[in-house]
């Protein structure tokens, strides 16, 4: 809600800075310029997006290390996805683009060389079904964490008899692993860590259409810093300077300057507003908001990619290069598909000659992975747990599933247009019923195991890993990272690569959103204890108690964390920067309103 105009700032010519050009900066600035206002963005790193990052490894291929969908507001809705209507705008999607679908997952127990059968299948799926429920039941003016509640559920699905008990340590890993999901989706650390009235008041835009970005989401964010007068990049902010007599100045780390400033609009992420406010802010920021910043939370989440080499490909190739000489090779495709095929060197989304195996990315194949439960443990190796689970790191077991393509990996340059976008490419696959029996039953539709097994033939595969083992992950170096990832086709027998391709030829790439010292997380959410009115305290301006400017905002708060109901999401960082600079203009207006 925007605050009651506040008293008109000093002068005419009004001077203000927007510190972060992620979705929240840049939306303020944008709303600041179309006002005619003279507006300088400071961008700490060297691009704008924020936690939208789209890492372009070459012409055909490029990564999702942040965001990855549009969350609802798309189509005929009533209210729109503003960073969605952007996308629109540029050409760079449909308007009525076809939301994304969840793929099913081949569930894999550690030493099992076999599909789950059809009663485990069953027991996995009335247990996800049942936190499904859960989470959907819990409301919006409950108490306690949303791990309080899912421990009731347990409960009351071990007595509903829906799973045996021989069943039950299947159903306890199964658990274990939607924890994971859990933890990925909300960006929380774990269920205990995270307010339960917070899960429930979040909120997707209506539609309910979840749709990726073919280009990638940081393609908005550059299309949006491209129509600003002033983004600076590189200008990582030490110091503001503010409440005095004069104008608000700040100092960056490699000693430049903004001085006489009228007001600054903070974007920085939650977890740089914990680490720096003490220092950032001069004098401190009020008690209410700095209560506010500690009472929220922010959480990691990490992707880590696998990038396999095709050796199939480059067999093609080198036959191809080896039968024409170089100097035809190089003619264009006037010499005929030959010497095209030895001109170009294989990339990792390059596909193969007609007749041999296909190796575009037409289908998800997703493995999830039931490792042993921590709580199973005697003697240091889980009940039923192979010695050689016990021997990976301990982030691995943060490793809930391995998905080979999905709108992740951005493919070009192939026939079908951009692989795993909003329907720019192939989808994921139908879902598949576990078990006949299970027809007239309600489960959690989204995450139904599959019996089949299935073969990628993606090149390209993505788990997500979150709280404590990402910020582990992060730690590792790139090779125990890839050596403990090597480790997953022993432990769980049932994973399989795509055609020509090894685990001894792969590349890795990854975010470190937990310990990029320009982020420090992932996405915030309410913690135990939190309440809406925190993320109000956080997003309320700070005025000025003195001088010509009493009375009117001088600083002010956007953000993902700064909205209940979009808490996490690019539009809620976008709509939180526009009300800002909304609330900043009232102030501004010579009538005061």
């Amino acid at each position: 809600m925007i605050a009651a105009c506040t008293p008109p700032l000093r002068s005419a010519a009004h001077r203000i800075a927007v510190v972060g050009a992620g979705y929240a900066g840049l939306a303020a600035a944008s709303t600041l310029e179309h006002a005619r206002q003279c507006v300088t963005v400071l961008e700490a790193g060297h691009r704008p997006g924020g936690r939208a990052c789209t890492q372009q490894l070459s012409a055909e291929l490029a990564l999702e290390l942040g965001a990855t969908w549009f969350h609802g507001g798309v189509g005929d809705v009533a209210e729109k996805n503003p960073v969605f209507q952007h996308a629109v705008g540029a050409g760079l999607i449909d308007s009525r683009p076809e939301g994304e679908t969840w793929w099913s997952s081949q569930f894999l127990l550690p030493g099992s060389s076999g599909p789950l059968n059809t009663a485990q299948q069953a027991a996995v799926t009335h247990t996800l079904a049942a936190w499904a429920a859960a989470v959907e039941a819990v409301p919006q003016d409950a108490g306690g964490t949303t791990a309080d509640h899912l421990r009731v559920a347990w409960q009351q699905l071990l007595a509903s008899g829906k799973v045996p008990v021989e069943q039950e340590a299947l159903a306890r890993r199964a658990w274990r692993w939607r924890e994971h999901l859990q933890r990925a989706m909300d960006g929380c650390h774990s269920t205990a860590d995270q307010s339960a009235q917070g899960l429930a008041l979040y909120d997707e835009m209506p539609g309910g259409v979840h749709a990726a970005l073919p280009a990638g989401m940081q393609a908005v964010a550059e299309l949006l810093a491209g129509q600003l007068s002033d983004v600076r990049y590189g200008w990582e902010v030490r110091r503001i300077t503010w409440g005095g007599p004069g104008g608000i100045s700040i100092e960056c780390k490699d000693g430049s300057r903004l001085e006489d400033l009228d007001a600054v609009i903070v974007t920085v992420s939650l977890g740089v507003l914990k680490a720096q406010h003490g220092t950032l802010f001069d004098p401190p920021l009020p008690a209410d908001k700095v209560a506010a910043i500690s009472s929220l939370r922010i959480g990691t989440v990490d992707k880590v990619f696998l990038e396999f080499e095709n050796s199939s490909i480059a067999d093609i190739n080198e036959t191809a290069t080896a039968a024409v000489p170089p100097s035809e090779a190089a003619l264009d495709s006037a010499a005929g598909p030959a010497a095209e095929a030895a001109a170009e060197p294989a990339g990792p989304a390059a596909a193969p000659a007609s007749g041999s195996e296909a190796t575009t990315a037409d289908a998800v194949v997703s493995y999830a992975f039931l490792w042993s439960e921590p709580w199973e443990a005697d003697g240091g190796v889980a009940a039923g747990q192979a010695a050689s689970e016990s021997q990976v790191p301990d982030w691995l077991k943060g490793v809930f599933s391995l998905r080979f393509g999905g709108p992740e990996v951005k493919l070009t340059g192939q026939a079908g247009g951009t692989a795993g976008g909003a329907r720019g490419g192939v989808g994921p696959p139908a879902r598949q019923r576990p078990a006949a029996e299970l027809e007239d039953e309600s489960t959690d539709e989204e995450f139904v195991p599959c019996a089949a097994a299935v073969r990628p033939t993606s090149y390209q595969a993505v788990a997500w890993v979150t709280g404590e083992a990402a910020l582990a992950m992060e730690a590792a170096s790139d090779e125990e990272v890839l050596n403990a990832l090597r480790q997953l086709p022993t432990l769980f027998p049932q994973v399989q690569l795509p055609p020509g391709a090894s685990w001894d030829s792969v590349k890795l790439h990854r975010s470190k959103w937990g310990t990029d010292p320009h982020f420090l997380g992932s996405y915030s959410y309410l913690g135990p204890g939190s309440t809406p009115a925190d993320v109000a305290a956080l997003a309320a301006p700070v005025c000025a108690t003195a001088g010509q400017n009493a009375g009117a905002p001088v600083l002010l708060f956007a953000g993902e964390a700064c909205h209940v109901k979009y808490i996490g999401t690019m539009h809620g960082a976008y709509m939180t920067g526009r009300q800002q600079a909304e609330v900043l203009l009232c102030a501004l207006s010579p009538a005061g309103g």
